[in-house]
């Protein structure tokens, strides 16, 4: 599932040059939380396979906990970022923004960039 989820990310900023003004931006917000999602997918189904249990729990704080028993401290920092991101995508108007700057193309392309990079240096 988490590669339908990254697929969809990806296909939004493909096509991202289609749309304008507020259409444009709940684009780069949906891209950016699908992309997320494809990250937490992935990381509950390779950490299933190392024996932890995610049944019951929330993934967005227990992954952090589960990354943290790994010793994998950099992760779990750089988790939190891209969460933070996600939130300001799903919840927060641009004023409130905590992490993010704009809702461009760009910042799109960097946060899929990211989870990419996040994938790959987790090596599990």
């Amino acid at each position: 599932m988490s590669k339908e989820f990254l697929k969809i990310a990806e296909d939004i900023l493909k096509n991202l040059d289609n749309y304008t003004g507020r259409q444009k931006e709940f684009y780069v917000r949906t891209g950016i939380s699908r992309a997320y999602y494809g990250l937490i997918w992935y990381l509950r189904d390779r950490l299933s396979k190392q024996g932890y249990n995610f049944k019951g729990k929330n993934l967005h704080s227990y992954i952090p906990k589960v990354l943290a028993s790994l010793g994998r401290f950099d992760l779990v920092k750089r988790f939190e970022i891209l969460k933070a991101e996600r939130n300001d995508a799903d919840y927060n108007i641009k004023s409130e923004f905590k992490r993010l700057k704009t809702l461009d193309k760009r910042t799109l392309r960097a946060y899929i960039k990211d989870v990419h990079l996040f994938i790959s240096r987790l090596g599990v």
